[in-house]
């Protein structure tokens, strides 16, 4: 049975007709999700397993993802990392055997790959030789990187996969070949569904190579290693964060 209103005040209506609206504004806002802009990866209730391969520059990449998610335990990182190889030298190190058997492994959830610091040299085929810089080299590459990638199908693993660029380096004449193989890689890329993620401007000062730089914290820090190539302990947390970033897990 409802109480007749007829008799109350206008005040008072006016008193009750505005805690009946706050009492539903309080209802609505508990009732909204506690935070929309939560991102794919965060929201995630199961730990993430992020996967890091390649070379000695990968190494460094993968020492920086630890650090930096060595307090977060939503995210699990494994490494699998092997100085001085690359994908000319497989009669050394065969990395089209190496990827599969460690996504089988590992299953991860992403994988980084970071490679061919070592890889330009005379790539050597069935008899034939070619040479770095010509155009034949340029295609046996390419055809060398698509063949790796395709370890990375879905008949082989089901990870988002990020190949990240090769940095510049200090002397002149490999940064440019670096620039000629990071094509190739961003091409074959692009071919295969993958993510590419280019760190080449963020190691360069006023666009030229320079071992110092900004860590994350905005301090000047000494960021690549003596030899012009790999990184510093500053480097790599940096490096780590920027792909980290660029891949949604910050």
């Amino acid at each position: 049975m409802f109480m007749s209103l007829t008799h109350l005040e206008p005040a008072t209506l006016l008193r009750r007709a505005a805690l009946f609206f706050l009492t539903l504004a309080a209802a609505c806002y508990l009732a909204a999700p506690a935070h929309a802009q939560t991102t794919t990866f965060a929201a995630r209730k199961h730990t993430i397993t992020v996967a890091v391969m390649g070379d000695s520059v990968a190494h460094d990449l993968g020492r920086g993802m630890e650090d930096l998610f060595a307090k977060d335990h939503r995210i699990r990182v494994v490494r699998q990392t092997k100085f001085a190889t690359g994908l000319v030298r497989t009669d050394y190190y065969n990395w089209n055997k190496v990827a599969r058997d460690f996504l089988r492994r590992h299953k991860p959830d992403v994988v980084f790959v970071m490679i061919g610091g070592n890889d330009h040299q005379t790539i050597r085929r069935h008899g034939k030789r070619y040479d770095p810089g010509t155009k034949a080299w340029r295609a046996e590459y390419a055809r060398l990187v698509s063949h790796f990638m395709s370890n990375f199908s879905r008949k082989h693993a089901h990870a988002k996969v990020y190949w990240v660029s090769l940095p510049p380096v200090r002397a002149a004449k490999l940064s440019a070949a670096f620039r000629t193989i990071n094509a190739i890689y961003r091409y074959e890329a692009k071919k295969h569904g993958f993510h590419y993620l280019s760190i080449w401007k963020k190691f360069l000062v006023n666009g030229h190579y320079s071992s110092f730089g900004d860590n994350l914290n905005g301090v000047k820090r000494r960021l690549r290693m003596q030899d012009g190539q790999h990184f510093t302990e500053d480097g790599r947390l940096l490096l780590a964060h920027d792909v980290a970033r660029a891949a949604g897990l910050r």
